[in-house]
């Protein structure tokens, strides 16, 4: 019998050291309290338009983490009178806007693609060769676009940066600077005590940690969850903590070469898990030791993940914002580091 109890107890401790920290928890489906459950923090959207009106250089810009509809994530506002709003998402490979700003620069769609058309036709002939009229490329472009393709030709530029269209996404901001933005600078630190983007940095003060780059441009650390080793992406576009299914057996199988299945036009199926959050006790992110981290697959009920991202984050842990709210991290290009302070 004793040794009968004895094996018992070896088995239920090492499935508890595979699950999670506690039972789950319910989550919310208004995005407000839902940000707020898994962030452990309150969000004002009235702070949003003064945070947003600093002081700013050309190099250093300010940042609210209280827009509406964007909780929790770092939105910037363009420089100019047209009130365009992005997001920096670390975690997308490129810069894309939406609708909301062809109305804000006062240029209707109609008249967007009509310009596209005429570049191809100046520039990319052969693209449309099998179209026999204005009409047909058009409809043509717009089917094109919807499923991630030929998003280069439509591009709007502010500056130095362009951003791609994406015809298939409505949000309250008007798109998003990722990877293909941050790469353009030796370092990009983003302040998140101070809610400040500095571009162009002086090398940051803190624990250093080796910073992979996949071959999409995403940004990948290794990190520690109870003394063991796992793999993360550094994504700003992500609120919270998107552990990876399995997290913490030991066996995270994640190829950062292979891309193939986690593109937007990603349609097979992936599996729906209850809608809650867990919480997590030690985390290490470089020097840093988090407890009581809340967490949820991306793979949730109502996740507001695409299928393709869920489907790459059932292998890859996500670490958002969550862990940086209290902290000062920096993205160094140079000597392909990951900064935390």
């Amino acid at each position: 019998m004793k040794k009968i109890f004895f094996l018992t107890v070896v088995y239920c401790s090492l499935l508890i050291s595979c699950k999670n920290n506690s039972d789950g928890k319910k989550l919310s489906y208004d995005g407000k309290i839902l940000t707020e459950q898994l962030t452990q923090r309150e969000f004002d959207y009235s702070k949003a338009k003064e945070e947003l009106n600093r002081e700013r250089t050309d190099s250093r810009i300010p940042f609210t983490m209280n827009f509406y509809g964007c909780l929790g994530k770092p939105v910037l506002k363009a420089e100019g009178n047209n009130d365009v709003y992005v997001m920096l998402d670390s975690g997308s490979t490129r810069n894309w806007f939406y609708y909301s700003l062809l109305e804000k620069i006062n240029v209707t769609e109609d008249d967007f693609i009509q310009k596209v058309v005429e570049y191809i036709k100046q520039n990319e002939l052969e693209l449309i060769k099998n179209h026999s009229s204005e009409k047909e490329v058009a409809q043509y472009l717009k089917n094109e676009w919807s499923n991630y393709n030929l998003n280069y030709l439509a591009s709007v530029s502010f500056g130095d940066i362009s951003l791609r269209y994406d015809p298939n996404v409505n949000e309250t901001f008007d798109g998003v600077l990722g990877a293909e933005f941050l790469l353009n600078y030796d370092r990009v630190t983003i302040d998140f005590i101070n809610q400040y983007i500095i571009l162009n940095d002086e090398k940051l003060d803190g624990a250093a940690l080796k910073m992979y780059q996949s071959p999409n441009d995403e940004f990948d650390i290794y990190f520690e969850y109870r003394g063991q080793p796992e793999f993360g992406m550094i994504d700003t576009g992500n609120y919270g903590f998107t552990p990876r299914h399995n997290f913490g057996d030991r066996n995270q199988q994640y190829d950062i070469n292979d891309y193939s299945n986690y593109g937007y036009g990603y349609k097979d199926k992936v599996p729906i898990t209850p809608r809650v959050m867990y919480s997590y006790n030690d985390i290490k992110i470089g020097e840093i030791i988090y407890n009581n981290m809340n967490g949820a697959y991306s793979t949730i009920k109502g996740s507001g993940f695409n299928k393709g991202a869920q489907s790459h984050m059932m292998k890859l842990n996500g670490l958002g914002n969550v862990f940086f709210y209290n902290h000062i991290i920096q993205f160094d290009f140079v000597d392909m580091q990951f900064i935390i302070k």
